[in-house]
């Protein structure tokens, strides 16, 4: 046995196996199937409040669970999304805490999730997951950086930034933080991931602004991204383009 821990390519190939395997676990089709009898997922075709019109989205995730199912379970799916990825990076980070492999065990968990082995490669877009992964490796990390997106989000006045800025800012953070190539790497690569299976959302829904030439609310797209109207409307009225507006009204 402890030939084998010695064993370098032996412990990158194991944190990377177990990391992906587990990672591929589809909790919204385990969900899916407890409430309906089925694994199969029915794509969201939703509308974007406000509107006469419809986003549609094909991803296997806490959100389409929530939306499908109810609250309840989406809340489950997001927290058994998180677990997956959380025990097989802790266990490996204390079996082994003066090396990195743990870091591989994360990031292939969220491999694992986005494109996983038992369904077609077809998964969710990877948010719980790296949460999993974040809680481990520097829960407080989380904290911050999710603080310093929402501060980000005011300054631009965008939910989308406060929604997600924080995944890019956690790059910057593990940088100042860890000053260690793995934990950047490994922050880099869960942005690669999260980014990449969300281009085509983001890019559906550019498309309908742009061919709609709609000009949404934040409180609008706050909505529809399941985070209520509150942030969006503070935004809407407080954010800081909106400010600088309402100054330049009252000085004309």
């Amino acid at each position: 046995m402890n030939e084998l821990l010695e064993n370098t390519i032996f412990l990158i190939a194991a944190a990377a196996t177990s990391g992906y395997l587990f990672g591929s676990i589809s909790n919204a089709r385990i969900m899916h199937w407890f409430k309906t009898g089925s694994f199969q997922v029915k794509p969201i075709n939703e509308p974007i409040p406000g509107t006469d019109l419809y986003f549609a989205s094909d991803s296997v995730s806490a959100t389409v669970t929530n939306i499908n199912l109810g609250t309840r379970f989406g809340i489950l799916t997001s927290l058994l999304d998180v677990a997956k990825v959380a025990l097989p990076t802790l266990i490996f980070k204390l079996l082994i805490p003066e090396a990195p492999y743990f870091l591989i065990t994360a990031a292939c968990g969220i491999v694992g999730h986005v494109y996983p082995l038992y369904h077609r490669f077809r998964g969710g877009r990877g948010e719980s997951p790296i949460i999993g992964a974040m809680l481990v490796i520097n829960w407080f990390g989380i904290i911050i950086t999710n603080l310093a997106g929402m501060v980000l989000g005011y300054l631009t006045g965008s939910i989308l930034v406060m929604r997600y800025g924080w995944y890019v800012l956690s790059i910057f953070w593990y940088w100042i933080y860890f000053c260690d190539i793995w934990y950047v790497g490994f922050m880099v690569t869960a942005n690669i991931l999260f980014w990449t299976a969300m281009s085509k959302d983001l890019a559906k829904f550019a498309a309908l602004k742009k061919e709609e030439d709609l000009a949404v609310a934040e409180e609008t797209v706050s909505e529809f991204l399941l985070m209520g109207k509150s942030p969006g409307r503070f935004l809407d009225k407080y954010g800081l383009p909106a400010s600088v507006k309402k100054a330049f009204r009252k000085e004309k």
